[in-house]
This record gives structure tokens, C-alpha cells and sequence, in this order.
């Protein structure tokens, strides 16, 4: 398993939406990019709620 990493939460202004902000090394060792789009699966356990993402679209 890789190196774990925390992030916050945060307000998306105008909506009720939360935005997750993803780590910097993250982006650069998967060269993620602003404008990419994902898909998201979310399945809970309990009090374990994991977040999967696909990216359906690169934007280069």
C-alpha cells in the first residue's frame, strides 16, 4: 500500500456540494490535471465510507 494522505472537506460556494482537494504529489505522479473528469463509486461499511475515482477523461 502506498503512503497515506489526509484531506479536507471543503465548502463548494453556491452549492451544497463538499470539494476534496487532491495532494500535489498525487497530481503529479499521476498526471492529473485541471479539466480531467472522474467517475466516483462509493460503498460504506459501517463507519468506513471509501471513495473509488476513475478518470473518464484526460484532458491533455
Amino acid at each position: 500500500m502506498g503512503k497515506k494522505y489526509t484531506v479536507k472537506a471543503r465548502v463548494h460556494y453556491g452549492t451544497d456540494s463538499l470539494d476534496l482537494t487532491i495532494p500535489t504529489q498525487i497530481c503529479k505522479d499521476n498526471k492529473i490535471r485541471d479539466g480531467d473528469v472522474f467517475s466516483v463509486d462509493v460503498s460504506s461499511d459501517n463507519e468506513i465510507i471509501t471513495l473509488k475515482y476513475k478518470r473518464i477523461f484526460e484532458n491533455k
